[in-house]
């Protein structure tokens, strides 16, 4: 197999792309900004999202050991939050504090099931 097949196969297994539009003259105005923090704009946008993540993750008060199995939590105190954990699960929830009993809950009955495995 010749290089550039390997990293196009390598590539379409391990990642996702998405095809970006933006306004005119905006693309050269977000590279400045990567490049200004001494990123790629792949990285930049990446970073800009995990931070979005974060900030909702702090609003909701989600202990720091709760995030790492989180995949997605989406959502205002309007139309709820969807919660998406790594292995799949989803759930939905009307308010900040069933999103909290709702973390804790799953992954306290994750924990459980894992040691009875072993």
């Amino acid at each position: 197999m010749k290089k550039t097949e390997y990293k196009n196969k390598f590539n379409e297994e391990h990642y996702d792309r998405i095809h970006l539009a933006v306004p005119k003259g905006m693309k050269e105005v977000f590279k400045t900004l990567a490049s200004e923090k001494g990123m790629s704009l792949n990285a930049y946008i990446i970073e800009l999202m995990h931070q979005d993540q974060m900030g909702m993750f702090d609003s909701l008060q989600i202990a720091e050991k709760n995030k790492e199995q989180i995949r997605l939590l989406t959502g205002n105190t309007h139309d709820g939050y969807d919660i998406t954990f790594k292995d799949g699960h989803k759930v939905h929830c009307r308010t900040k504090l069933e999103v909290r009993k709702a973390v804790i809950s799953y992954l306290a009955q994750d924990s459980k099931s894992l040691a009875q495995d072993q």
